[in-house]
């Protein structure tokens, strides 16, 4: 039986203390139609030793001076012929059996799948990284949803929506979840495990670089806010401003506890903007501005 062919594609710079642990995640798993491409960005630790360990198993890989990790991915991209695709940053990992669940869906006739994601600590603990719910479109404005590292598509939408958007360093995938979405009309089909595992570390860019991400992520989400209907708009302004309250409240009472009136105060303003005739807007606001 021809099973689907799965293009992996590993990013990689200076990770040479997880990259083996990468690679072997992704060869380990014995999937009969792989092709595995690394694309080194020119690594100046024992990367490329670690990557020439495994070259025989590799389909391709390269190193040497690039763009950034969306041209290291799309460098990829441009040579993959699978009829899945994905990517693994070279600190992350795919879970044992993803390819296979993966495999199998795409038979079924989905084109986009995704599953959950682990958290991995550097002292060792999990935690899951679940996808929220994401059926109606408008979902997509609140966050974004799904993990890359949990997340195939069909080769065929790369090349007919075109590739990862080079001038995003951090937001990138959820641009492209976003394409598939408002202009490859398609939603993702939920595989019910866990598919990969997100490590956080110092160096890793959700840990270091946060802030980054909101601002592209803001700018994505601009960028297709004329696909909604009005009624959407209204929903997503309406669900905002909720969390907007939620969150000042949170932290609002939170600088209370520890004593910092000035930023109780702050938070109480923009809960007091955002849900004035609540109690709760009032009440923090009464305490913040008394003092206790």
């Amino acid at each position: 039986m021809n099973v689907p062919r799965i293009t992996v594609v590993t990013p990689s710079y200076n990770q040479g203390r997880y990259l083996e642990q990468t690679i072997r995640s992704v060869l380990d798993q014995g999937y009969g139609n792989l092709e595995y491409i690394i694309c080194d960005g020119g690594s100046t630790d024992d990367s490329v030793d670690v990557i020439k360990k495994y070259e025989t198993r590799l389909a391709w890989w390269s190193t040497g001076k690039d763009r950034g990790q969306t041209d290291a991915i799309n460098k990829g991209l441009s040579r993959a012929t699978g009829d899945l695709v994905t990517f693994i940053n070279s600190d992350d990992i795919l879970y044992p059996g993803s390819l296979a669940t993966a495999s199998r869906a795409f038979a079924e006739g989905h084109e986009w799948i995704t599953g959950w994601a682990m958290f991995l600590e550097a002292d060792g603990g999990e935690w899951p990284q679940l996808p929220e719910a994401y059926k109606r479109r408008f979902d997509w404005f609140y966050c974004n949803p799904i993990s890359q590292q949990g997340t195939f598509w069909a080769g065929r939408l790369t090349r007919e929506l075109g590739k990862f958007r080079e001038d995003m360093h951090f937001g990138f995938d959820y641009e492209f979840w976003m394409r598939m979405i408002f202009k490859g009309n398609m939603m993702p089909h939920l595989i019910r495990r866990c598919m990969g595992g997100y490590r956080l570390h110092e160096a890793s860019k959700t840990v270091s670089q946060y802030e980054k991400f909101k601002v592209e992520f803001k700018a994505v989400r601009e960028e297709y806010w004329s696909f909604l209907t009005a009624e959407e708009q209204a929903s997503v302004i309406r669900k905002r401003k909720r969390k907007d309250a939620e969150l000042s409240r949170t932290m609002g009472w939170k600088a209370m506890r520890e004593g910092d009136l000035v930023a109780a105060r702050e938070h109480a303003r923009k809960l007091f903007k955002s849900d004035r005739f609540s109690v709760e807007a009032w009440r923090l606001m009464y305490c913040a501005m008394r003092g206790k």
